[in-house]
């Protein structure tokens, strides 16, 4: 069964000043409030293909992953395919230009593969949301106060 979270913001800042900081580890870890660890395994610019070793912490849960960047077009989207223990998903983000600026639209799809996890997805399901939500207030902060 998919698990889906999504939520979309304004952002006062054009999509090439927003999409920065997708995809850049040492970015991700200011606004990404259970990002603990980022570490690109991949040389060079987010592209197709680029790998990162991520380490989340919430709840008291520490929970490791391997991130591929699946689509990569700087200022139009982003999509990152995320494996797991206990879980993959697929995280895609869409800047849209608008009047004002940006209109970023975040998507989780997650599939629970342990029998736990599965018991347990509605209730994650709600507390990633919420994450969401959060993680995206705090992006629009940092980068409205960075533009």
């Amino acid at each position: 069964m998919l698990h889906r979270n999504e939520h979309s913001l304004e952002i006062a800042a054009a999509p090439a000043d927003v999409f920065p900081w997708l995809a850049d580890s040492e970015r991700r870890l200011r606004w990404m409030g259970a990002l603990v660890e980022s570490e690109p395994l991949t040389e060079g610019p987010p592209a197709p293909g680029s790998r990162y070793r991520d380490v989340f912490e919430d709840h008291g849960q520490r929970i490791e992953l391997e991130a591929e960047l699946v689509e990569v077009e700087p200022g139009d989207r982003l999509k990152v395919k995320l494996v797991s223990k206990g879980f993959e998903s697929t995280s895609s983000q869409r800047l849209e230009a608008t009047d004002e600026g940006t209109r970023l639209t975040a998507a989780v799809e997650t599939t629970y593969t342990m029998l736990a996890a599965r018991l347990l997805a509605p209730l994650v399901t709600r507390h990633a949301q919420k994450q969401l939500e959060a993680d995206l207030a705090r992006l629009k902060e940092l980068v409205e106060a960075e533009t």
